[in-house]
């Protein structure tokens, strides 16, 4: 019930169990064997969905007054003829906050002066004009004008965005264990229960989704793009969806 909680399908755990030949004898697995085979259930069968955790809000200055785009998206982006979803575009976006840096460090290739990107999906690239900051000094808003990608023209990046969107709660989860063999007292000397890792779990309250999974049940599985696979939580309902983290997008084999 805690796999299934925490969106494993069975398919991905017969297909570990098939891979690691279970025996009869105790054995340690490291997590990341788990996780791929659940990924790759998980790739060929959660219809994508755009989200922002820690959102920054963007105005788009020179977009058309009081009116909204429909950009279809793909549902599965390696193979577009499973179908798309439509999204919202309108002039406020919301993207990660992290994906903006007022100064880059050499190689940063996302939002930032004199570096245009694109917004996924949406044909469209938008060029920082003025940055926004509230009484702390903190940025606040971005102001950005966009333009079609011209034929040849290609972004150094294209980054994940969400529009018209609705708030959910999202727990992103850590291993539960500090030390990969928590029950070897040479590595826990105080047994497993002093291993717990105090950073398992973040809950981020109000994580932003677009509308397309608003129609999901409990144990609908999707991926937010650039974020990971998510679960919908057994206790979510219309008016507030709770998403469980199942797996990230690749899987961390340095992670305990």
């Amino acid at each position: 019930m805690a796999l299934r909680q925490w969106g494993f399908p069975p398919k991905g755990i017969n297909n570990f169990c098939a891979e690691v030949e279970m025996t009869v004898a105790q054995t340690t697995m490291e997590p990341y064997l788990l996780e791929a085979c659940v990924h790759d259930v998980l790739n060929d069968t959660a219809p994508q969905a755009m989200a922002v955790v820690e959102s920054l809000w963007v105005t788009i200055i020179n977009f058309p007054a009081a009116t909204f785009l429909d950009i279809q998206v793909p549902n599965f982006p390696a193979d577009e003829i499973k179908g798309f979803h439509q999204v919202s575009f309108a002039p406020i976006v919301f993207v990660e906050r992290t994906d903006f840096k007022e100064e880059p460090e050499p190689g940063f290739k996302h939002p930032a002066w004199g570096q245009p990107v694109g917004l996924r999906h949406t044909g469209y690239i938008i060029e920082l004009q003025c940055v926004v900051k509230g009484p702390s000094g903190c940025v606040e808003s971005l102001d950005v004008t966009f333009r079609r990608e011209d034929a040849g023209e290609k972004p150094k990046a294209f980054i994940y965005w969400v529009s018209q969107p609705f708030t959910c709660e999202v727990h992103l989860y850590e291993r539960l264990f500090q030390h990969k063999n928590p029950e070897d007292p040479t590595e826990v000397p105080g047994g497993f229960l002093s291993d717990l890792n105090p950073a398992l779990l973040c809950m981020v309250e109000a994580a932003l989704v677009d509308f397309s999974v608003t129609l999901a049940k409990p144990f609908n599985k999707f991926p937010f793009e650039h974020i990971g696979y998510f679960s919908v939580d057994s206790d979510s309902h219309q008016r507030q969806f709770v998403f469980n983290q199942t797996v990230t997008l690749k899987e961390d084999r340095g992670k305990v």
